[in-house]
């Protein structure tokens, strides 16, 4: 591989400190602190979050230069600069209105006068939101490839998402052509779309495009010094779920799971029990933790002895995109795991060897109950997911791929990297 030290140039809405903050940090830590190493990385953070920003120190030591712009989503808009975004959303040939804000030109320029005088060899601008504002100020900054990394497909997060962004249908629908239209005008003109599964890769049709535009980089398993085998006591028979609580989709599986799932085993098997794990738990989700038998942690500090604890995890997603980072650190801590083929999406792991895929609420229930009565059945399950994770998700690898993709990002296959 070319080692030529590259000045690289990362734009995030959100700060990628410390590991286990968001995921995006769960993603980008490792890359930065991967790429610091070899060439210089510069980074700049839309945001105006008091919280996130007092992550910035933390980051700063991977960092040649850090730019912090204030986020306009934040600030007050008058009448008549909403009614122009809202017109504006109406042309057909603009972006979608999910990833433009009010006044997008203040953006614009702020990206304009942070990079001036700057040099970039590469440029990686992270998920869709005020994409459209990068765009427009590319032409006043200095960078020879321009990469995206959508992570996931924001058109096929469109097409699952169940919470509207206009009451009136028809708008809900323009909204969704646009996004498909629009992030395959982005794939089209930048050098590269980064994606996190396959999945999200071919979410878009191809059209016109050049071949060699999409790359899958997945994310690692984050193991700093290994699984500690310690487990945090929890009453046994259990089941469990993890991820991020306050996030809308863990939100609703998490529920489906103690109401279609959790509360009917419980009259059968009365001494299960349902451990929910993860921070920024919704109120919906703390008022489970009153529930007889449901166990709410919240925040922990070491997820590893939490996860060690659980018996079988189960995840019944039913949408969202990308990869889960959550159903792959239960595989890696050699939990076994039932999910949803949405669940499966970008792990692609084998059911029925190293997780089981289940379509409906009785498939989970039969499932959970098989594999509680067959301890031998579930450290089969948990060894192979082991396994397999270990083989296809380590960041040695991956890190490789991304650098080298920044690098040079032909030969390209559409699909994978």
């Amino acid at each position: 591989m070319d080692k030529r030290k590259l000045h690289i140039l990362f734009g995030f809405r959100s700060v990628p400190y410390p590991l286990r903050a968001h995921g995006l940090s769960v993603r980008y830590f490792p890359i930065i602190e991967y790429l610091s190493k070899r060439h210089e990385v510069d980074l700049l953070v839309i945001n105006s979050d008091e919280n996130e920003l007092g992550n910035l120190e933390g980051i700063r030591q991977y960092c040649r230069k850090v730019s912090i712009l204030p986020d306009s989503r934040g600030n007050h808009h008058g009448i008549f600069t909403r009614l122009t975004t809202y017109a504006t959303f109406l042309l057909p040939w603009t972006p979608p209105l999910s990833v433009v804000v009010h006044n997008g030109s203040e953006v614009t320029r702020g990206i304009s006068e942070a990079m001036k005088g700057e040099q970039y060899d590469a440029m990686v601008w992270v998920g869709g939101d005020l994409l459209p504002h990068l765009m427009d100020a590319l032409p006043s900054m200095s960078v020879k490839k321009v990469f995206v990394d959508f992570i996931d497909s924001p058109f096929l997060w469109a097409t699952r998402r169940e919470d509207k962004i206009f009451r009136i249908r028809l708008l809900d629908r323009y909204e969704r052509w646009k996004t498909r239209r629009w992030e395959g005008d982005i794939i089209r003109k930048c050098d590269g779309a980064i994606y996190i599964s396959c999945v999200d890769a071919e979410a878009v049709p191809s059209g016109k495009e050049a071949r060699g535009k999409r790359f899958v980089v997945p994310n690692g398993i984050n193991i700093p010094s290994g699984i500690s085998p310690e487990r945090v006591s929890f009453p046994s028979p259990n089941i469990g779920f993890l991820g991020n609580m306050g996030y809308l989709p863990n939100i609703e599986a998490a529920e489906r799971l103690y109401k279609e799932i959790f509360v009917p085993l419980r009259k059968i098997h009365p001494e299960l029990t349902l451990v929910v794990i993860g921070r920024n738990p919704s109120p919906s989700i703390r008022a489970l933790g009153e529930k007889p038998g449901v166990i709410v942690t919240g925040e922990v500090e070491d997820i590893w002895g939490y996860i060690n604890a659980i018996d079988l995890f189960l995840f019944p997603l039913l949408r969202g995109a990308g990869l889960k980072n959550k159903i792959l650190e239960a595989m890696y801590a050699g939990r076994p795991v039932l999910t949803t083929n949405i669940g499966n999406e970008g792990i692609d792991a084998v059911d029925g060897r190293d997780l089981v895929i289940c379509r409906t609420p009785d498939d989970f229930r039969i499932e959970a109950s098989r594999l509680q009565g067959s301890p031998r059945e579930r450290a089969r399950i948990g060894t192979s997911a082991q396994t397999s994770v270990r083989k296809k998700f380590s960041w040695d690898g991956i890190l490789r791929d991304y650098e080298g993709l920044l690098l040079d990002p032909l030969p390209g296959v559409d699909g994978k990297r």
